[in-house]
């Protein structure tokens, strides 16, 4: 006799999910699979969840909390203005409301990360696409993204024409003069298959600059470097952006290698482009410990965040 709350569930094929479901055949599928398992470990699996989520929002409190402290705004502040500042600490916290692994960083962590995005000007929200908050264990780390690097050639106003990465396709060969180190393609594309990418800037002094990498000596190179190339979720999965978008990440690779080679930018930026630490001054690195953060109470906190809210959209124009 079935326990009490357990369903009987008729086992379809992924098949016969999906004509019966359409596209929410695996949200299905999952469903009855848990209510087809017995009641305690129903039971077990949803307390799992609920304390997951509480540890979430405990977690999400502690940074919120850390990043409306006042010595951690005035630093916002002090580089983008008042205005700014305080709506550029609203966006880290929607990059990190958005991000489960984020919110298990340190929240000075994250803050000193933002802090080297603010300094070149570049957003942390997701929807950009310009800079991302990326967690290392517990730690957070600053990572440029391709349109990022784009608008920090942009802002130097050196280039006639900005930095751009192109294909290279199955059949075209990529040939280049020793001396001066102008590339040319010759051949004919005899498929859709792409073998590697060509970076090209001309400054406004006349100056032009390419980089050509393969597919494999991209790779290559990420493997050697790249922190997260190789990691793993709990099953084992892949899950690195190298993994999960190769194309878009060949392409950043050798535009953050022309212009971090031959791009017009102070040592600052190329610190943060090539991903070294302390390249932001020390004062602004000298943020208060974020141990023993005393979390306020949930109606006390909301309200104070809803008034910054409200504060900043006011100044923006809204009424």
């Amino acid at each position: 006799m079935l326990q009490e709350n357990q369903m009987t569930v008729k086992k379809y094929t992924d098949e016969e999910y999906q004509e019966l479901y359409g596209t929410m055949w695996e949200s299905q599928k999952k469903n009855d699979e848990f209510f087809a398992l017995p009641i305690e470990e129903q039971a077990r699996i949803r307390q799992e969840q609920l304390n997951a989520y509480e540890e979430s929002k405990t977690a999400l409190a502690k940074i919120k909390t850390y990043a409306e402290m006042a010595e951690v705004q005035k630093r916002f502040v002090n580089m983008l203005g008042d205005r700014d500042g305080r709506a550029y600490i609203e966006s880290i916290i929607i990059a990190v409301s958005n991000n489960a692994k984020l919110q298990e960083c340190s929240p000075k962590s994250i803050m000193i990360s933002a802090m080297r995005a603010a300094s070149l000007k570049l957003s942390v929200d997701p929807i950009m696409k310009q800079a991302h908050l990326v967690p290392f264990g517990k730690e957070a780390t600053l990572i440029v993204d391709y349109h990022g690097l784009v608008q920090l050639t942009v802002n130097t106003n050196y280039y006639e024409i900005a930095p751009n990465v192109f294909e290279v396709y199955a059949g075209e060969e990529v040939q280049s003069d020793r001396f001066s180190g102008r590339i040319t393609i010759t051949g004919k594309r005899t498929s859709q298959e792409v073998i590697g990418w060509c970076g090209y800037f001309k400054a406004k002094n006349g100056t032009e600059r390419y980089h050509y990498m393969t597919n494999e000596q991209i790779d290559a190179h990420a493997r050697k470097y790249s922190r997260g190339y190789d990691y793993k979720d709990k099953s084992g999965n892949l899950t690195s952006l190298w993994h999960k978008e190769t194309e878009k990440m060949r392409r950043k690779t050798v535009l953050r290698m022309l212009v971090s080679l031959w791009g017009n930018f102070s040592p600052v930026v190329q610190n943060i482009i090539m991903g070294t630490d302390e390249v932001i001054e020390a004062e602004a690195l000298d943020l208060p410990s974020d141990e023993n953060i005393v979390i306020p109470a949930e109606d006390e906190q909301a309200g104070r965040h809803h008034k910054t809210t409200q504060q900043n959209m006011t100044e923006l124009g809204f009424s």
